[in-house]
Formats: C-alpha cells, structure tokens, sequence
C-alpha cells in the first residue's frame, strides 16, 4: 500500500528580494542583554604536561651600561686615566734609556780598544761610559717591569716605577754636572721629565685607591 505522492523538493534558487533592514527580536521588557565582546581577562588554559599558561615576569633589569641608572661594565674597573698614560711614558723612557745605554757600551768598547791601541792606561773613561750605560739599561727594565705591573693593578709596580724613574732622575742630574754640552743637557732634560711626568700621574688619589682594589669614583669612606 503506497501513500499520497509527495512532490519532489523545489531546488531552485529564491528570487524573493532582500530585506535590507532585517528586523530583529526584541527582549521582553525588564530584562537587559549585554552585546557579545571579547573574553573575560584571565590567564588563558594551561597546555598539557603542566607547563605554565604564561611565562612570569620579574621586575625589570637596569639600563644597558652608558645610561643613567646603570650600573658599570663588567670589564670597567674605573681604572683612572694616568695609570695608562704613566705606563706609556714609562715605556718611551725605557726604549730611549735601552738606546742610550747601548751606545755607552758601544762607546765604552771603543775608548778600550784605542787605548790598547796606543798604550794608554787610563781606563777611567771606559769605566764612566760602561757605569752609565749599565745604569740606564738597569733604570730601563725597572721601568718596564714597573709599567706592566701598573696596568695590572698591582702596587708593586708603581714601586718599581718609582725605583726606575728616580735612577733614572739621579743619572740626569750627574750628566748635567757632568757634561758642558747644551745638547747634553737638552736630552738629559727630555729623559728626566718622562718619569717625573710619569710618577706624578700614579701617585695620585684616585691611582693609588685603584692600585688599593677601591673603586676611585666612589666617595672614600668617613673615618
């Protein structure tokens, strides 16, 4: 037994037109909806095996070392500037003391040989040039040791430095005795203001508390 016929469903396209101000249901009287809008804030679902829903953030780091508020390098030691510049000068002085000592030796080899040569006894000028040639290499390697343990921050050094530049001062002033010479006397000049210049840079304040292991730029502490 078969039912009425149903005719088959109607797949053609609507052509009916289009409202284009749709009306919409209104809410009963009393009663308020708020508009759709984004999720309540709040930390999201945590992913699987108990990893955090968000990474935790500490308090922020200083600036980067340069700006206000920073704190220093770590490779800035507050090193003061002289400490540098006296090695430096400490270095010239000893290149031109090595210079000078070997061309007393040289000197000194000389004078021997032509008084071999002709029978003179008299060594005492051999004796002075190789004196003074040995007292300038010696002042030279103490300032060199000196230098090089100034810029490691040791206190040694600037006591070497001083022992160099003060042989040195010494065999200054005997040559200026020594010699009449104006030239003599203008490049005893220029050896002797090296380590003078050079002392007087470390051994100031702000040298010394650094050679101490203090930051110099930090006020010194209140006896």
């Amino acid at each position: 037994m078969t039912g009425p016929f149903e005719p088959p469903p109607d797949d053609s396209p609507d052509d009916s037109p289009i409202d284009p101000n749709p009306s919409y249901p209104v809410p009963p009287a009393g009663q308020y909806f708020p508009p759709p809008g984004p999720p309540p804030y709040g930390p999201p679902a945590s992913p699987r095996y108990g990893a955090p829903a968000s990474p935790r953030y500490g308090p922020p780091g200083p600036p980067p070392p340069g700006y206000p508020g920073s704190y220093p390098a770590p490779w800035d030691t507050g090193r003061p500037g002289g400490i540098p510049a006296a090695a430096v000068l400490a270095y010239i002085d000893a290149g031109l003391l090595i210079l000078a000592g070997l061309l007393l030796l040289v000197g000194a080899s000389a004078v021997d040989s032509w008084n071999d040569a002709f029978g003179s006894h008299d060594n005492s000028v051999t004796v002075e040039l190789a004196a003074d040639g040995l007292v300038n290499l010696i002042s030279a390697g103490l300032q060199i040791a000196g230098g090089v343990l100034l810029t490691g921050r040791s206190e040694t050094g600037r006591t070497l430095l001083t022992a160099g530049g003060a042989v040195c001062i010494a065999a200054g002033v005997y040559w200026v005795i020594r010699a009449h010479d104006l030239g003599v006397v203008v490049w005893t000049i220029v050896f002797v203001a090296l380590p003078i210049i050079a002392l007087s840079l470390a051994w100031t304040v702000p040298a010394t508390r650094w050679l101490r292991g203090e930051d110099p730029r930090r006020a010194p502490p209140r006896p």
